[in-house]
Formats: structure tokens, sequence, C-alpha cells
């Protein structure tokens, strides 16, 4: 007897997601480090870090974990916006989000934490996650699958979203510019829109606006000195990088998690210096250490302001920082690293001073405004040394302007900020006499900085550099050639910040400052770590708040220790 001839399979169904998920590499090869716990292990667990203008999304994350109760597994697309690629993930758990909690973040159980990858498992970060049971890169989505439901998104009208509801997806560049992390897909059908619609990402489009930024809470973060480095200089940071091995001891980023857990931030500030000798790979290094810090506290890019420090603009091509070294660079080429670092983390170009100036209203109805600028300019020409400060004095108008500084008739009921990398005042009782060629690391144009803060209201000056914490208050008063009825400018009270990151500190001691601004008076919390031990808040200051009889005006008052 003849055998009958085979039946040829039928082809395989292709897989159909219903939920697809953005994420992008920042510190590791995400997609590789999951599959390795996989193999390892049998299953993963993957963190969601949602975007700090999303919701909870609490009925994407329901209607998931029906899904998984009735199928027990179920594919979800992966979309990685670095590659633009789309992959596969097997889930068959969710643990969802909890808006009630503190911070929003949830975590898995104690005994399942050796399955999330090792790079984010002790600084967990996720408001919610899935647990993968297998991957499938590169599936075929572009052009295959459409919105199922209108993309949820801040600041667009309904009619707006619901267009996109049923428009073929064509490429990645549409999901790049959507603010958010989860959409509800499915796959195309006859008659769907194919339209390519980009939507632009709401964020301030600017270094200087007047534009008025929410905050979500009180509490301001101030950084300074962080010094990230690598390769030969490796040993000037102190704390373990964000790719080293765990064993290494903790990140910066955890480290200061650590000692803010369950503080909601609702603003970050950087006085300079992120990095050593301001090379691309030390910048990739601060970025990816910021946007973690954004994940961790729930904020934007919109709600960060910073400024580069003599560390972070190349004057110089030596491999070993040196603050006398002769200034070989033009500016262009001096600053190209850090403009691209600003780039990539504010999504538009630095202007031509990297300065920053911006509004913002905290929760509890105060103002601050801010003017940030870069004191690593060299504009009086090419000989100063690399590590002298001075302010291009064209910043200062500008910010002034764009913020609307010029008209002192009305009251200026904000607080208002100067942002500074160089000390405004000498930070020692008494500086070594080897420091006189170099300044004593002041910004060369000191006074006159002060003098033209105070005369635009300015109450408070930040600043980094010395790697010292510092607290002081100076009355400022115009030169007696140019003496006006109005010859006192005005009270700036000086917070200067040790550093956050630097082996090179006395006492082996780094710091941060949590700053409070509250209706009545303004609350400075001075946090150290020693020897890379846990942060830990060392003193506590409060500047009373008052309105100046004549012009009306907020007026901060004299520090007053609180323990």
């Amino acid at each position: 007897m003849g055998t009958s001839p085979a039946v040829p399979a039928a082809p395989a169904k292709p897989v159909e997601i219903q939920f697809l998920f953005r994420f992008r590499d920042l510190v590791a090869d995400t997609l590789s480090e999951h599959e390795r716990l996989i193999a390892d292990q049998g299953s993963c667990w993957w963190g969601w870090w949602k975007r700090p203008s999303e919701s909870y999304r609490e009925a994407a994350w329901q209607t998931l974990r029906e899904a998984l109760r009735s199928q027990g597994e179920v594919p979800v697309g992966l979309f990685d916006s670095g590659t633009g690629r789309v992959h596969v993930a097997w889930i068959s758990d969710v643990i969802v989000p909890d808006k009630h909690s503190a911070d929003g973040r949830v975590d898995v159980p104690d005994t399942e934490r050796k399955l999330i990858p090792s790079y984010y498992r002790e600084s967990p970060f996720s408001r919610a996650w899935m647990r993968i049971v297998r991957i499938t890169r590169n599936m075929d989505f572009f052009g295959a699958y459409s919105f199922a439901n209108a993309p949820i998104l801040p600041n667009y009208d309904a009619k707006t979203l619901n267009h996109l509801r049923g428009k073929v997806i064509q490429d990645a560049d549409e999901l790049r510019s959507m603010d958010t992390t989860i959409w509800m897909v499915r796959p195309r059908q006859t008659g769907d829109l194919q339209d390519k619609v980009l939507l632009t990402i709401p964020a301030v489009p600017t270094p200087v606006s007047f534009d008025v930024i929410q905050c979500d809470s009180n509490l301001i973060l101030h950084l300074s000195d962080i010094h990230f480095a690598l390769g030969s200089n490796r040993k000037k940071h102190v704390w373990r990088t964000e790719k080293e091995a765990n064993d290494q001891g903790r990140t910066l980023v955890e480290a200061i998690d650590a000692a803010l857990k369950g503080k909601r931030i609702g603003l970050l500030l950087i006085t300079g210096d992120l990095t050593f000798i301001g090379s691309e790979e030390e910048f990739n290094e601060a970025l990816a250490s910021i946007r973690l810090l954004l994940g961790i506290f729930n904020l934007s890019a919109d709600q960060v302001v910073i400024i580069p420090g003599n560390h972070d603009i190349r004057w110089t091509n030596d491999t070993e920082y040196k603050d006398d070294s002769e200034v070989v660079n033009a500016p262009p080429t001096a600053r190209a690293n850090y403009a691209r670092f600003y780039e990539q983390l504010y999504r538009h170009a630095p202007n031509e001073q990297l300065s920053m100036g911006r509004r913002f209203l905290l929760p509890n109805g105060m103002s601050i405004e801010i003017c940030a600028l870069n004191s690593s300019s060299l504009e009086t020409g090419r000989q100063f040394l690399a590590g002298v400060g001075r302010v291009n004095e064209a910043a200062v108008e500008d910010i002034a302007n764009e913020l609307r500084w010029k008209d002192r008739s009305a009251a200026s009921m904000a607080i208002r900020i100067l942002m500074i990398h160089h000390h405004l005042a000498l930070t020692e009782d008494l500086e070594p006499t080897a420091g006189y060629p170099r300044g004593f690391g002041l910004a060369l144009d000191a006074p006159r900085i002060l003098r033209m803060a105070a005369a635009f209201g300015i109450q408070l000056a930040l600043h980094g550099h010395k790697h010292r914490a510092f607290l002081w208050r100076s009355f400022v008063f115009e030169l007696p050639e140019n003496t006006r009825p109005n010859y006192f400018l005005g009270e700036i009270a000086i917070i200067g910040a040790g550093s956050a990151g630097s082996i090179d500190t006395d006492a082996q001691s780094n710091y941060f400052n949590l700053l409070d601004l509250q209706p009545h008076s303004l609350l400075l919390d001075i946090y150290r770590s020693k020897s890379k031990g846990v942060f830990q808040s060392m003193q506590k200051w409060k500047a009373p708040l008052s309105m100046a009889e004549k012009s009306g005006e907020l007026r901060l008052g004299v520090w007053e220790l609180q323990n």
C-alpha cells in the first residue's frame, strides 16, 4: 500500500497583542538582562516606569489582570524607543500600581527579588510589575497594528486624541512623540486611517521661559559637584556607577533614594560639575543617573534646572583635571559635550550662554523664579585659566528680560533664586596662599554678580564648586561712584552645596541639600554621608519670610539653627 502524502501543517497564527509598553536602555541592555534571568530562573519581573505626567493607568492594568485570569499567559508588546523595534513578552502575573502609597511605588515579594535584574534590584523605582516567562524579539508591528483606543496623553483635547482611535501606527516616531508608556492596540483592520500623526511632546521648549511649571511638592533637592568619573579618573567619584556590579556598593541615586524614602520631591536643582573631565562617557553616566532620579521622584525634565561647572567645560584636553591648565579649546569645542548632554535631557538645544531661566509654582501657592548662570565663561579671552569663573553679563540680562524682571514698580511675591557654580563669598576662615593665583575659586566677578542679582530682587543664591557645605548672608550696596538714592540693593542669602560625589572632600564627607519653601519661611536640611555611609540629616536651618514695608516684596530673613 502506498503512503498518503503528508498534509502540510497550517501556518502558525501570528501572535496578537493588546498592550504595548514603552522602554529604553539607560544603564544596561534591558532585554538581555531580563532574558538572562528567564533562562536561569524560568521567569523575571519587569518594572513599569511611568511618565511623570502619566496617571497610574488603573483601567489598563485591571484589563490586563482580567486577561491573565482567563488566559493564564498574555502576550504584550515591548517598544524600545531607542532602537524603534517592538518585541513580544509573555507575562503570567502582574503587580498593579498602588496610587494610595506615599510615593506610588510597589515592590515584588521579598522571596522573588532575585527575579529582578540586578541593575535595578536594590533601587526599584517602578510603579507596577509584570512577570515575564519568555521574550521573542522583533515582531512585525508597524503598519500591522492600529490604536485600539485613543492614547491617554496630557494637554490634548479629546477631539484630537479620538482622531487616533483606529489609526494605523506607521512608525516608531509616532510613538516617541507621545508622552505615555502604555498603549492599547489591535491588529490593523480594513478602513483604518493611515495618516502619520506626530504629536509634539508638551515640554518647555527653550532654556529660558516665562511659562509657569507646576510642581507636585514643596521640597527642592539641591545637588552639586557630583563628579562622575570614568577610566583613569574613576576613583575621583565616590559611589558605584550604574554599570558596575552591586557588590561594589551603592550608587549616588540609591544613596539619595534611601535617605529621602517617603519624601516627595517637587524640583531638582544641580549647580554644576556633573563630570570630572567633561568627557562624553562621563556625561552619559550623568544622564543615566539623572533620569533614574527623575523616575524615582516622578519628575519630568521640566522640573530640573542644571548649569555646568568648570569640570564640565573642556577648555583643556588634559586627561586629568588641572584648574590651571592652559585654555586650548575654542568655546564651541569646549562646550560640545555639555551641549549634547543638555539636549538629550531637555529635548531642545541650549542657548549660547548655557544659562537657564524658569518659573515654578509649588502646591502651597508659593512661586519660584530661577536665574541659572554658567560661571565658566571665558568672555574676556583665551588665556584665562580653565578653573576660573566668570559670568557672561548678557546671560543675566536675557533671563531678566524673559522673566520680566526689568519692571521693579510692581512688587514680586516670588522667591527669586540665583544658581551659579563658582562661589560668591569665601568659604574658608583662612584661604591657603596657594589659592591666590586662582582667585580661591571665587567667580572673578562675584561682587558684580551679587549687585546685579540684588538689583533684580533675588533673595537666595545657590552654588557649588568648593566641595564644602556653606551658609552665608550678604548685604549688597552700590559702588560709591554709582550711588543713587537706592544705594542699598538688597540682602542675599547664600547656600553652598558640598560635593555629592567627589572623593576630594574634607573628612570623606559628601552632601546634598533639601529645601522646603513654606509661606512663612525657608527650611534648609543639610544631609551628610561620611565614608560612603548613609546620608543623614546633619543640620537644619530656617530663614523667615516677610514682606518689605515699602516695596511689598518678599524678604528672606536671617538664618536660624533649628537643632
